[in-house]
């Protein structure tokens, strides 16, 4: 197990581990920037903000059971709807919240759109929990004719590699949790909550 200084420190080091060619590293913000940009800048490849983000569960705020993209798209953990137990019309109401502050980060972090047709695409996380987000990114990327999908993080469980696998080309994690509660945090010294502004910083050190 990998202990990361922070989300940059990580994607240095994968940067140098990637076993795919590839042409386009797309992140999923916020701390997904931080990671992938570093990758692209050992690449020398453009970066591209997907609009992805989790529906947080409302009284543990740091999981969550789905996620939405950019287009509405709502993508579920049905197997944790039933312990959740919450209405229809809350799991609807949280959805438009998130798909809301999707919408405002795209026209922030990606002002103009890129051309993904018959890309290879390297989707990257600062970490893999449900796997939700990401599989929400990776078929928002198929939408815009991505031809291929490759699913980055520093981390993951063991179950949400096997689950992406269902729907990326290729999953690549070093780090692999098989046993045991998971959570991102544990992989990073620096596990802060980003702001805009270092999210836009980190966009300047790259092509977008």
């Amino acid at each position: 197990m990998t202990i990361f200084g922070n989300r940059s420190h990580a994607g240095k080091i994968l940067a140098e581990q990637i076993p795919f060619k590839f042409d386009v590293v797309a992140v999923i913000p916020r701390g997904g920037v931080l990671v992938g940009v570093e990758i692209a800048k050992r690449h020398k490849k453009p970066v591209y903000v997907v609009g992805v983000r989790k529906i947080p569960i409302p009284w543990e705020p740091e999981a969550g059971f789905g996620a939405v993209a950019e287009d509405g798209s709502v993508y579920l953990k049905e197997e944790i709807l039933p312990y959740l137990n919450l209405p229809e019309y809350i799991i609807t109401k949280l959805a438009e919240e998130v798909r809301r502050e999707v919408e405002r980060r795209i026209k922030l972090y990606r002002p103009k759109d890129a051309d993904l047709k018959n890309k290879d695409v390297l989707l990257v996380d600062d970490g893999f929990a449900t796997g939700y987000t990401a599989i929400a990114g990776i078929m928002m990327l198929r939408k815009k004719g991505a031809s291929k999908v490759y699913a980055v993080a520093p981390c993951a469980p063991f179950d949400t590699i096997l689950l992406l696998r269902r729907y990326a080309d290729e999953v690549f994690v070093p780090n692999v949790q098989k046993f045991g509660p998971f959570a991102v945090a544990n992989y990073y010294q620096d596990f802060r909550d980003l702001k805009d502004e270092e999210v836009l910083n980190a966009l300047k050190e790259v092509d977008c």
